[in-house]
């Protein structure tokens, strides 16, 4: 009995600490600006790292689906022409922040990898 009482005692310390999780975001592009193709990004994978409670870790980590995605709207996306090539790009700290405030992570938002996301756009032949 005092084995259970201890090993009970134990949990709920471990759940009431806070831990650093780090969650990766597969990244669907979206509503591409209607003049361009997107023809590469610099990176498919959001790495958001988070500080969380214990339980929300363990809820996460273990009772949650593995793959995560995140739809990823370029409309607001500024392309730049420079000589044959049109670039674009997002700074990533806000599409954490916003990803942070849809879960129950709010408030919790460490940093996100990588910090810029760079993309390649062709013009669409009419």
């Amino acid at each position: 009995m005092c084995l259970l009482v201890s090993l009970f005692l134990w949990v709920l310390v471990k759940l009431s600490r806070e831990y650093y999780y780090t969650i990766d975001y597969r990244i669907n592009f979206t509503h591409i600006p209607p003049a361009f193709m997107l023809v590469s990004a610099s990176d498919s994978i959001l790495i958001v790292n988070l500080r969380v409670q214990g339980t929300d870790f363990f809820t996460d980590k273990f009772l949650r689906r593995k793959t995560r995605t995140y739809d990823l709207d370029l409309s607001a996306i500024k392309v730049k022409q420079k000589g044959s090539e049109y670039n674009g790009f997002l700074l990533t700290d806000p599409i954490g922040y916003e990803i942070s405030s849809q879960s129950r992570f709010q408030n919790s938002l460490l940093s996100t990898t990588p910090d810029t996301l760079y993309f390649q756009f062709e013009r669409q032949k009419k």
